[in-house]
């Protein structure tokens, strides 16, 4: 079992991430809203309290006769403190009890009001009140309290129940496309490259399906490719092969007379499948990561016009025209490796180029790159096929190029090579009208200009 899958899956994971978060929400909600009624249900009972003892003191007031409380006004304010379930203490301006309705039971911290006693602008005592059971709310602040707070334990428990109902369902919302997306690379990683992923989800999700399409399309061309390579590979060395296994079973057999032709004709193709083979070396030796160079600086310049001059009697024999535009441009590169990617393209153009063409080297600087472009006005390329020119053992007109004696593998050495030296390539061609190969090569320091 997997490291991800002892961790649980992604839905799973999603699921009790939604669900902790919507739980710790209600909660705080609940202890909030709890806790702010309470706290408001505590300042108004305080309100209340305050304003039964203001009341008290201007009705004590009332019944005062100067500063002092007769028998009979006591009786009223006793009987008032009955009526509003009042304990009362009443003072003289000097601090004596005047008047007590002591309550029932012992009076909680903080649930007493005090008021002064008035005449006008004279205080001729104070009242502290209280209510007469102790207590700071009345029976129905106490059961609104309680019933506020069932209510808000309902709602926290349906909020509670909605939330994982929502979590889930988001959860597997966002899961769902995911797992898509993984069963589609599974079925890719066991060879099934026609699979495709649904592009469902948000933004993020559909890109990284698109993503993940695009590439088992990708592999697909490769796989293709592999596969059309191989069947190339195998007619370019069958061909030399039986080409000399006949001749050697006709000189067997005594059948041929001509025993130098038959030798120089079994020469050829060894010599053709020798150039074969050295292809193919050429290639996997270009393509070895951490490809060595032995680098110094060098005019390109002076690389691809000794090629160009190699490569005149070849042109003309064909009856090609070939010039050149050289410009000195000093490069950090192999020598050798150089020679190679001047001599790969040159050929190219040769090969694909009728009589009565041209074909064009041009070097020049560019900032600080170095430019070299082979052109010619050769077969061209069609433009859906451009993407693929560099692919190992690639053809256009394969029927026409396996007469020409090509592998597919020059275009993709001198990609590999160009990549080793720090360079791009690329190519513009219009079928019929011919090619433009354009490698760019940074320049030494200095050598810009």
């Amino acid at each position: 079992m997997s490291a991800g899958r002892r961790r649980g899956g992604l839905r799973g994971r999603l699921l009790i991430a939604f669900v902790a978060v919507a739980l710790l929400g209600t909660l705080v909600t609940t202890i909030y809203s709890s806790v702010s009624l309470s706290s408001h249900l505590e300042t108004s009972a305080r309100t209340r309290l305050h304003n039964s003892a203001v009341h008290f003191g201007d009705v004590a007031a009332v019944v005062s006769q100067a500063g002092a409380w007769p028998r009979q006004s006591i009786e009223e304010l006793h009987h008032l403190a009955q009526i509003d379930f009042l304990a009362v203490d009443l003072y003289d301006a000097s601090g004596k009890l005047v008047f007590s309705h002591p309550p029932s039971a012992p009076v909680q911290e903080g649930a007493a009001a005090t008021a002064p006693v008035k005449v006008g602008d004279e205080r001729i005592g104070g009242v502290v009140v209280s209510r007469d059971d102790g207590r700071l709310f009345t029976v129905e602040e106490i059961q609104l309290r309680q019933e506020l707070l069932r209510m808000h334990l309902v709602a926290g428990a349906l909020s509670a129940v909605i939330a994982v109902l929502v979590a889930l369902y988001l959860a597997v919302t966002l899961s769902r496309p995911l797992r898509s997306i993984r069963a589609g690379a599974d079925a890719m990683i066991a060879g099934d490259l026609d699979a495709r992923v649904p592009e469902s989800g948000g933004d993020e999700i559909a890109a990284v399906a698109d993503a993940l399409n695009r590439l088992a399309e990708t592999l697909q061309q490769e796989e293709g490719l592999r596969k059309e390579s191989v069947a190339d590979l195998a007619h370019e060395l069958r061909t030399p092969v039986q080409g000399i296994l006949a001749r050697v079973e006709a000189a067997q057999d005594g059948v041929l007379d001509d025993e130098k032709a038959n030798l120089s004709a079994m020469h050829d193709e060894a010599l053709r499948l020798a150039r074969l083979l050295d292809d193919l070396s050429a290639l996997a030796e270009a393509e070895r990561p951490g490809l060595l160079l032995d680098a110094e600086p060098i005019d390109l310049a002076a690389i691809a016009g000794s090629q160009a001059a190699a490569f005149a009697a070849a042109f003309a024999d064909k009856e090609i025209a070939l010039s050149s535009d050289l410009e000195s441009a000093i490069v950090d590169g192999d020598p050798r490796r150089l020679e190679q990617i001047v001599v790969n393209l040159l050929s190219n153009a040769l090969r694909y180029t009728d009589a009565g063409g041209a074909v064009r080297v041009v070097v020049r600087k560019d900032g600080e790159t170095a430019l070299l472009e082979v052109t010619d006005t050769g077969i061209g390329i069609a433009s859906e096929d451009l993407p693929r020119v560099f692919a190992r053992f690639w053809r256009g007109e394969k029927s026409r190029s396996r007469d020409t004696g090509g592998a597919g593998i020059g275009l993709a050495i001198v990609k590999e090579l160009v990549q080793a030296h720090g360079g791009a390539i690329a190519v513009e061609s219009t079928p019929g009208e011919g090619s433009a190969f354009r490698v760019t090569l940074p320049m030494t320091d200095g050598a810009a200009g």
